[in-house]
């Protein structure tokens, strides 16, 4: 249905918590002061890996959009400098093979995304062909002549079908709103020099552009150093439930002949090929079934047997990954504890964690000569680009880019560790209130986090959190963010005991975390909220719904309806239910658990203010589940307010919304646990 810090205390066991007192210095980050951070994206070295190419991405609230720079800077240090400014939806900016061109995705004025480039030094950007339906993903070739990129089909109906209204369509396995017939995305390749596009795949198959259930994501094609082949992860189908139908596929450039690369037919995911090398990256299921950590396949464009070479590492593979120069290894990111770290996964021999002292990644990049560029941040420091010389070095701050955000004070976090009844290992986040004062008692929040197959990560206004940590501490509130089982920090066992086990199991490691701290002596036991978005939602509706302590609770975006995640979302969803619980909800073996495992089945029994949000465009967890939790509530006199998110799909995605969203949970929470 997927957080960082520069003070922490780490044990090995069970931890004895800190005695944190804050300095009484800076005030705290509000809400309106974040409107300065500058978020960092998309990290890329130049071919002879002297300059780094890399996204600014701000908020302009006047006209209520999140607006990007592209910029270089030189590896070895220095200032940026800007290189285009000012265009819509720039994203995925990729150098030239001879490093003196950098292309992007951009919109101009009504027109669908399209690629743009522009001289690495500078200057007028041009647009590179023309894609009517606009352009999903891209890569350049070896050589630098021809770009593959990924283009939806035209639709089967016509305009004058539509202006006529002879415009009926089957529908299988799409969302409650589809409102059109799905078309496929199929690889083209365009000429750099004449500007010509040719057709490279076709048919009912489509190159993957809808989220996964589990892990795994989207990406671009990837070429094979001699331009013989592309690899890219190839959809069963176009519906949008369906991206559990995945398969790696390579396609011949010349005859356009196209091979599966495995006997799998699901669950393949983001397909890459080493540099100067036709050895293949891409991630795969652990097992045991669909509910496990994404591990690290190699197999080559013939084919044949594949290798997992992260069956070791007990961690779940995130999609940025990088390869090492001449196929030496991947550098692969993964949640662990309350971090997330870097991995170097050599081919043979078991993967091992980088060393970046206090920071987390957010993204990562390798150079043609083994350095890497590094998107970080953590809990009090907000995202900057580092450089790691070798993947053994320190990490060196290249930006200065949101210095100004330092000023502010910052709670102290740490990370508790606790065992539920029936054993189950758990980790979470305890963050301390600003001014903490030992011996004291104070309100509690416990946010659940998403996913479930994520965890909650010390981070700077990242994840589903987002700025809610600091505020409620700002508050005098702890902040308790719980892994419960089916997190993916903690090796692939804790996240497969969620398997049939949507609600009874994770409830009791977070209801046992609740009373870890309890015992402490540091909790107001009177003043306990619950929150959590999508399956935190779905957490925090469970939880309201069988314990009663709870002075109020915030269900955002939040699943209550297995029946209704099946049958009406989208994002993978359909197979997430099915693979999570068993069989889908019309199967023996399954039907009893789509009711017994459904919050809405207990929200009879609610007595909680509650506060729910939702996304009016929401197919992830369709708004229809919020609908039912609001009237359960409503029509037996508990407090209730339903706030929905015009045009939001499963978060807010523009910034006023977002931080409507923010200050809406803020205000629910703090009107019902008061505030110093």
């Amino acid at each position: 249905m997927k957080g960082r810090l520069a003070f922490v205390c780490l044990p090995a066991v069970l931890l004895a918590l800190c005695p944190l007192v804050a300095p009484a210095a800076s005030r705290p980050i509000g809400l309106t002061d974040l409107r300065m951070l500058q978020r960092i994206a998309s990290p890329r070295f130049s071919p002879d890996g002297k300059q780094i190419a890399f996204l600014t991405v701000r908020p302009d609230f006047v006209h209520d959009r999140y607006d990007a720079t592209l910029r270089v800077i030189p590896a070895a240090g220095g200032r940026p400098r800007r290189i285009v400014v000012g265009m819509r939806s720039l994203e995925m900016p990729r150098w030239s093979p001879d490093g003196r061109t950098l292309a992007f995705l951009a919109k101009v004025g009504g027109r669908k995304r399209q690629i743009y480039t522009v001289p690495a030094v500078g200057g007028t950007p041009t647009e590179l062909g023309d894609a009517p339906n606009g352009v999903q993903q891209y890569a350049w070739s070896p050589d630098g002549s021809t770009i593959a990129y990924v283009t939806p089909d035209n639709s089967p109906l016509s305009a004058k079908d539509r202006r006529t209204h002879h415009d009926l369509f089957t529908i299988h396995d799409d969302d409650y709103l589809v409102d059109r017939p799905p078309v496929p995305s199929h690889i083209w390749l365009l000429s750099v020099k004449s500007g010509k596009a040719r057709q490279l795949t076709y048919g009912s198959t489509s190159v993957l552009e809808n989220a996964p259930p589990f892990g795994g994501g989207t990406s671009a094609p990837s070429w094979s150093a001699s331009g013989r082949w592309i690899v890219y992860a190839r959809q069963a189908d176009a519906y949008d439930s369906d991206s559990d139908r995945t398969t790696v596929v390579a396609v011949n450039v010349a005859s356009g002949e196209e091979h599966p690369l495995t006997a799998e037919r699901s669950y393949e995911y983001v397909p890459r090929f080493a540099p100067g090398s036709d050895e293949i990256a891409y991630l795969y299921l652990h097992g045991p079934g669909a509910v496990s950590d994404m591990d690290l396949f190699i197999t080559s464009p013939q084919g044949g047997s594949a290798r997992d070479v992260s069956a070791d590492l007990d961690r779940n593979l995130l999609p940025d990954f990088a390869w090492l120069p001449g196929g030496g290894g991947v550098v692969a990111m993964a949640d662990d504890h309350i971090r997330s770290k870097l991995y170097l996964q050599p081919l043979h021999g078991k993967g091992h964690a980088l060393d970046l002292g206090p920071l987390n990644p957010l993204a990562v990049a390798a150079s043609a000569d083994g350095a890497l560029a590094v998107v970080a941040d953590n809990a009090q420091e907000a995202p900057e680009l580092y450089l790691l010389r070798t993947p053994a070095s320190a990490p060196v701050r290249l930006t200065h880019l949101n210095g100004s955000l330092a000023a502010y004070a910052y709670p102290e976090s740490v990370e508790v560790q606790w065992r539920a009844p029936g054993g189950e290992r758990n980790d979470g986040i305890l963050t301390y209130p600003n001014g903490y004062r030992p011996g004291q008692r104070y309100p509690l929040v416990v946010y659940s986090h998403g996913g479930p197959e994520a965890a909650s990560i010390e981070g700077f206004d990242t994840g589903e959190i987002g700025p809610l940590r600091d505020l409620f501490a700002a508050r005098g509130y702890l902040v308790f963010e719980p892994n419960y089982r089916g997190s993916d920090n903690l090796g692939n066992a804790h996240e497969h005991a969620i398997y049939r086990d949507p609600g009874k199991g994770p409830d009791s490691d977070v209801i046992s975390g609740i009373r870890m701290l309890e015992r402490k002596g540091i909790v107001d036991r009177s003043r306990i909220a619950a929150v959590g978005h999508s399956y935190g939602g779905y957490m925090t509706a469970w939880l309201i719904s069988h314990q009663h302590f709870w002075r109020c609770a915030v269900v955002a975006d939040g699943a209550v309806d297995w029946t209704e995640e099946y049958e009406l979302s989208a994002a993978g969803n359909l197979a997430w239910t099915r693979d999570s619980l068993g069989g889908g909800p019309w199967d023996k073996q399954s039907a009893r658990l789509y009711r017994s495992g459904s919050p809405i089945t207990y929200a009879g029994d609610i007595v909680t203010p509650t506060l729910i949000l939702s996304g009016t465009d929401d197919t992830t967890v369709p708004i229809t589940e919020s609908f039912a939790l609001y009237h359960a509530l409503a029509s037996r006199g508990i407090p209730v307010r339903f706030i929905g998110i015009p045009g939001a799909h499963h978060s807010p995605q523009d910034p006023v919304h977002r931080e409507l969203y923010y200050r809406a949970i803020d205000r629910w929470v703090a009107a019902h646990l008061g505030s110093r």
